[in-house]
């Protein structure tokens, strides 16, 4: 028997779907350091910055901004995991 493969986009078949397309806004986000943000991947945008599919939408606390990236911390279970992500796969919290 063939093993089957587990790679970095398995059993993302529906969660990684988008009929929205990423505009220049979204590559010129910006943030501020301690800002609530979720993190939401844009599966036609595979540059720099993508991350595993497991932290699509995960909520997050930016730490800090290196280049044109952001570095969020995020909790997974008990651990805190810090990703480095481009603002285009980011989207602010809304205040209520």
């Amino acid at each position: 028997m063939v093993q089957k493969s587990r790679g970095q986009r398995s059993k993302s078949r529906y969660k990684m779907q988008t009929k929205r397309h990423a505009t220049p806004n979204d590559f010129l986000k910006t943030f501020d350091v301690g800002q609530t943000v979720h993190v939401t991947m844009q599966p036609n945008i595979k540059s720099q910055g993508y991350s595993y599919i497991q932290f699509h939408g995960r909520t997050g606390k930016i730490v800090e901004k290196r280049g044109n990236a952001y570095i969020v911390q995020i909790r997974d279970g008990n651990a805190q995991k810090k990703l480095i992500l481009e603002p285009v796969h980011l989207n602010a919290e809304k205040k209520e």
